[in-house]
């Protein structure tokens, strides 16, 4: 599982990074959603299943 930002990738690899502006709620639900992904991961990792 994975959470990032867009870029832009050349042949180099990344060249820019691209800026999302959220507003406050957009934040919070961001923030609310990697909690959630952090908190699955807990889960799977003590399971050993990877």
């Amino acid at each position: 599982i994975y959470m990032g930002v867009p870029v832009k990738l050349g042949k180099d690899g990344v060249e820019e990074i691209i800026e999302v502006q959220l507003n406050e709620e957009e934040k919070k639900l961001l923030k609310t959603s990697a909690a959630a992904v952090k908190d699955v991961m807990k889960v799977l990792d003590k399971m050993k299943l990877f």
